[in-house]
């Protein structure tokens, strides 16, 4: 079975204005490009850490360089953890996203900063 981990921007053929997140959850989060201040690829690729002006998203998996292109140029898709038993080796495998806000005074401007998709 195949689990698809990241849809790109031109594949999903959407005119949206940020990247989408979907946490393990299924909660979905859209997060504006206007607002990414940086990206970061760390730990020999198994980390992307998106920067925006209100929080910071970490993204841990495998083979995450095309996300992180993406979000270089502020073109970022929809992101997706995957279930653990997808962990098909050498390809895109995200194992989890976290949110962590700027601190306790931006929680407003979290929930301003996001939409619900």
């Amino acid at each position: 079975m195949s689990f698809q981990c990241y849809s790109s921007r031109a594949s999903l053929r959407s005119a949206s204005v940020g990247g989408m997140f979907v946490m393990s959850d299924g909660v979905k989060r859209v997060i504006r490009d206007q607002w990414l201040v940086q990206a970061e690829l760390l730990q020999k690729g198994r980390l992307l850490r998106l920067s925006y002006t209100f929080c910071t998203v970490e993204v841990a998996g495998r083979g995450l360089d095309t996300i992180f292109e993406d979000a270089s140029v502020c073109k970022l898709g929809t992101i997706q953890a995957a279930p653990p038993q997808t962990t098909a080796e050498g390809q895109l495998w995200i194992g989890g996203i976290i949110v962590v806000a700027a601190g306790p005074q931006s929680a407003s401007e979290f929930q301003e900063g996001c939409s619900d998709a």
